[in-house]
């Protein structure tokens, strides 16, 4: 290390060599104590210039200051290439100088942190500190001077501090300088983060407030606290939350912070309500968070709140624009960025025809412009889409069905915070209807004028000071001008004097903007007059001065001269009123039914003065016959302005009845609205006895009618019931004699094949015996043997022996079925078994349950319960089994043919594939109250029947309701003629109800099926 100075070599000629030598090593100690020195050491002398300014130079300077400055120490030394302070920047400068001398006028150390501009033009930050080196005032400085300027420079360093006030002068200044710039930055960006922290507590939009943990008192309490809490910072700091809220609302929030200590952790409270004193409820989105100190106490509590109310409120209306937004009418479209489509609500698909899932991912110039588009407002659209401009623009657009239609198209860019373009929003209304309407306007624009011009009124417009400016045909036709001889001509020219004087006041009305319709007489061209009705609008200018007149006239010559012709015809209708009066009953009315006239014929007719029936109503001669709704319904009709007519029952002052043809008309006001109502009545009293007397005959005939009827109907019920009696009587002795003819030769069969067997089997025997004994039969035996196959013969012929026997018992059980099902020997009621019954009517209808060509088999369920023998007209009952059942055949014949089933849990029999036809059998018991009181458990065996019940049901198409009401009547068919007489379903309702005493009931409904359920009393039962 080379240390610069004005002087560095020793004198050997002012000093010896021992002293030389011992310099030397203690230079040499403080060089290399200056050069681990972190920082650049000085001395510097100190001078005053004659204006008074304290001047510094430097004497020693080590070379730390070159990494400091970036200039060399020697440059600075004497001031040879600069001097120090030329460094030093120029606003620090005059501070710098100021401190340094004040130190050195004091005798004070000086600390001083200032910025040099280095030798690169860069800008750093030094700390100096230095300190006044005195001496005597009487030693001389050359003294020091001799001296080495490092040891020098130590030995004023080392050497103690003179007091300012004794006898001394400063000699040096003594010093180091330190680059702080790193701690200068550091202190700098801790400075601009504390601001900028500070900064953003306050400009938070969102409240921040700290606590102290022991009283709880704020300590900080950003601007967004004071707007969301009303109270400003002044207000809140250093008191707690007792002093700007409720006591309540306090207590809760002072809890709530003791709870968060506690936990030592922070809560997240998404919604609090809070009643603000100022501000009133709002609802606060609360975090708080503990802070401790470096021990783990409770220090702080910070605390961040959001008022939430302004965004529930939003999401209130958000999710109400976004009802409103897929409801709306108008089509709405969301697209990205590209123009692709995100979203369409319900009114874009009502109006394109387009659903969501069919836009989705596409433009939508690519699906809805077509070759009618205009190829210009396409190019604007893209203009502004490339843009990111809005777009509002009428544009003819195609349907999804291929049919035009003209929206008016409003596009809005739609921009992230950041400014990017995130997608669009289109608006589009349906404006076919305008624009059709437009087009029909344009369309008939000349078609109106034509109006104006053929119209049946005149129109007449005039400026601000009554001359004409516009007059229609007809307005000239009315007065008998031409319209070219009318313009120009003043409204006062059209008239006489005597109205010119009224229609100067009514050309004031009009200035003063009153708009009004009147009648006026008009003088034409001939000198005749024109009544017409004016319609007068007053005009005004933008600026809203009086412009002129319109005026609408309608020629009203007509009306008044009808209007003379009326009064005319009002003198008549006294004439005629005076006429009505000599000839009937008539009372007038007030709106409220108050008697305001009556002529004398009333008075006569119920004996009562004028006097005491003006001001009543018709209560006073109401007789009490007819209900409350005949006169309201009479009162719905008047005052609604229609006439009534009727025959109404009244009674006179004396207690007399009598009957009166009335009309009522109600007189209505100028509002349409009656007013008054006028009663005509005829007096009817003899003709309605007449009637009376006529209606009494005729009701007597009519009942004598009804009985007639009513025995000629039974009459052929009877006879219907007769001859199907006859029928089956006549079928059942057929049924008989067939069974008894039958019986006698398959008796004979049956026994005789029995004897058969037997001869049989004794001719097998001997027939064995005998090739037993010979074994080897004659040629001609041996032929005869192989010509008849005897071993077939005496296999098979057991077999055929079976069958036969086999066969005679089917005969022999059928016999026994038909006698069963004539039952010609049970004449009287008699115990029988109903199964028996059933299965004879089933076996003579076996052969409809078969299979058939192109037909399935019917499938028979039976599910038959334990029966009683049952007291009935056997026969009778068998006819009401083949009845149903065979009706049942028929449906699901029928719904072969059709296809339609029974279908579903509530059909009979639900879920069946084919054909299906099922009888159950059951028996109902008679409530037994001692029993069931005796005993919880039901005991069939102790019970006693009351009633058979045998239910016969079928999967066919099921019965229509319509014909469900008509099923038992007589001769109610619904076959085709000659399958159906339409007597079986009501003969067997007369067998099982007025015969047996039982029921018989049908449920059933269209594709459900159809069940009878015949239900028989028991009777008295056979052990």
């Amino acid at each position: 290390m080379q240390i610069s100075s004005n002087s560095s070599k020793f004198k050997n000629g002012d000093h010896n060599s021992e002293d030389g030598s011992s310099l030397l090593k203690s230079e040499e100690r403080y060089k290399n104590l200056v050069a681990n020195i972190p920082g650049a050491v000085y001395r510097c002398t100190c001078e005053y210039t004659d204006a008074g300014e304290l001047t510094r130079t430097m004497a020693f300077l080590s070379e730390a200051v070159q990494e400091i400055s970036g200039y060399p120490s020697s440059d600075f030394i004497n001031d040879r290439v600069r001097s120090f302070s030329s460094i030093i920047h120029p606003q620090d400068r005059k501070n710098v100088d100021a401190t340094v001398k004040k130190s050195v006028a004091t005798r004070t150390s000086y600390i001083l942190e200032y910025r040099i501009v280095r030798a690169d033009g860069e800008i750093r930050w030094v700390y100096e500190k230095g300190k006044a080196v005195c001496c005597e005032a009487e030693e001389p400085r050359g003294k020091q001077e001799e001296q080495g300027e490092i040891q020098g420079f130590l030995s004023a360093v080392v050497s103690p501090v003179s007091p300012a006030n004794s006898l001394c002068r400063v000699v040096y200044l003594d010093g180091v300088i330190l680059d702080i710039t790193e701690r200068k930055r550091a202190e700098e960006n801790l400075r601009n983060t504390q601001d900028f922290l500070n900064a953003v507590l306050q400009n938070l939009p969102i409240s921040v407030f700290i606590k102290d943990a022991v009283k709880q008192k704020f300590i900080y309490w950003n601007t967004a606290s004071e707007e969301l809490f009303g109270y400003s910072s002044d207000e809140v700091l250093l008191n707690n939350a007792a002093g700007f809220l409720e006591s309540e609302q306090a207590n809760y929030l002072q809890a709530q912070d003791l709870e968060v200590f506690a936990t030592r952790k922070g809560v997240d409270l998404p919604e609090q309500t809070l009643e603000l004193p100022r501000l009133g409820k709002r609802i606060l989105h609360t975090k708080k968070v503990p802070l401790f100190d470096d021990s783990g106490a409770p220090k702080y509590i910070l605390g961040i709140a959001e008022d939430i109310t302004e965004s529930k409120k939003t999401e209130t209306e958000l999710s109400r624009l976004a009802i409103v937004a897929q409801k709306t009418q108008n089509g709405v479209i969301i697209t990205d960025a590209q123009g692709c489509i995100e979203w369409v609500n319900e009114g874009f698909t009502r109006i394109s025809g387009y659903v969501l899932a069919e836009m989705q991912g596409k433009k939508p110039g690519d699906v809805l412009q077509g070759p009618q588009t205009d190829p210009l407002t396409i190019a604007q659209l893209r203009s502004a889409l490339s843009a990111g401009v809005p777009f509002n623009q009428e544009i003819y657009n195609y349907k999804k069905n291929g049919r035009g239609y003209w929206v008016a198209l409003s596009i809005a860019p739609i921009y992230q915070e950041n400014g990017e373009l995130e997608g669009f929003i289109a608006v589009q209304t349906d404006i076919t209807d305008r624009k059709q309407a437009e087009a029909t306007v344009r369309e008939s624009e000349s078609y109106y004028r034509c109006i104006v011009e053929t119209a049946s009124e005149g129109v007449w417009m005039f400026d601000r000071e009554s001359i004409t400016t516009f007059a229609n045909s007809r307005m000239g036709e009315m007065l008998g001008y031409t319209v070219e001889e009318m313009l120009g001509r003043s409204l006062f020219e059209f008239m006489d004097c005597e109205s010119r004087e009224i229609a100067e006041s009514y050309v004031q009305r009009r200035r003063e903007g009153i708009r009004e319709r009147h009648d006026f007489k008009f003088t034409r061209k001939d000198g005749s007059h024109l009544w017409a009705i004016v319609s007068a609008t007053p005009m005004f200018d933008a600026e809203g001065e009086f412009s002129g007149v319109l005026r609408m006239i309608t020629d009203i010559s007509d009306r008044k001269q009808a209007e003379a012709e009326l009064r005319q015809t009002l003198k008549e209708l006294e004439f005629e009123k005076f006429a009505l009066d000599q000839s009937a009953i008539v009372s007038n009315t007030d709106e409220f039914g108050s008697i305001t006239y009556v002529n004398d014929q009333f008075c006569e007719l119920f004996k009562y003065s004028r006097e005491e029936l003006i001001g009543k109503t018709h209560r006073l001669v109401n007789s009490g016959y007819h209900p409350a709704e005949f006169f309201k319904q009479l009162w719905s009709t008047i005052r609604q302005g229609k006439v009534w007519r009727g025959e109404m029952k009244n009674q006179a002052k004396d207690g007399t009845l009598f009957w009166l043809d009335t009309t009522i008309v109600p007189c209505l006001n100028t509002s349409g609205e009656p007013h008054q109502y006028v009663a005509i009545r005829k007096d009817i009293t003899n003709r309605k006895h007449a009637e009376e007397a006529v209606q009494l005959s005729e009701s007597q005939l009519r009942a004598k009618n009804l009985e007639l009827a009513k025995a000629l109907r039974d009459v052929h019920k009877t006879q219907s019931m007769m001859v199907q009696n006859e029928k089956m009587v006549s079928l059942g002795q057929l049924v008989a004699g067939v069974a008894h003819e039958i019986n006698n030769p398959v008796s004979f069969i049956y026994g005789n094949v029995m004897h058969a067997d037997d001869y049989f089997k004794d001719l097998l025997k001997m027939l064995q015996l005998y090739q037993q004994e010979y074994p080897n039969p004659t040629p001609a035996i041996q032929q005869e043997i192989d010509d008849v196959d005897l071993n077939f013969l005496l296999k098979d012929l057991p077999n055929l022996l079976n069958s036969m026997k086999m066969g005679a018992e089917r005969i022999r059980q059928i016999v026994l079925s038909l006698k069963n099902f004539s039952r010609l020997d049970e004449a009287e009621q008699k115990q029988v078994d109903i199964h028996e019954g059933i299965e004879s009517t089933l076996l003579i209808l076996q052969h409809r349950l078969k299979e058939t060509a192109g037909r399935p088999k019917i499938v028979l369920l039976k599910e038959f319960g334990n029966l009683p023998r049952v007291q009935c007209y056997a026969g009778q009952l068998n006819q009401v089994f083949m009845n149903i059942i065979g009706n049942a055949i028929d449906a699901l014949e029928e719904a072969m043919e059709t296809g339609h089933w029974a279908e579903g849990q509530l059909a009979p029999i639900p879920y069946c594939p084919s054909p299906t036809l099922r009888i159950c059998t059951d028996v109902k018991y008679e409530p037994d109250a001692l029993m069931q009181a005796d005993s919880a458990v039901s005991d069939d065996s102790r019970r006693h029947p009351s009633h058979i019940v045998i239910r016969i049901a079928d999967n066919g198409p099921g019965i229509p309701i319509d014909v469900h009401k008509r099923l038992f009547d007589p001769f109610f068919t619904t076959k085709e003629p000659g399958k159906g007489t339409g007597l079986g379903l009501s003969i067997s309702y007369q067998i099982v109800v007025e015969k047996h005493g039982g029921l018989l009931k049908c449920d059933s409904a269209p594709g459900q099926g159809t069940e009878f359920a015949i239900e028989i009393p028991v009777g008295k039962i056979v052990s």
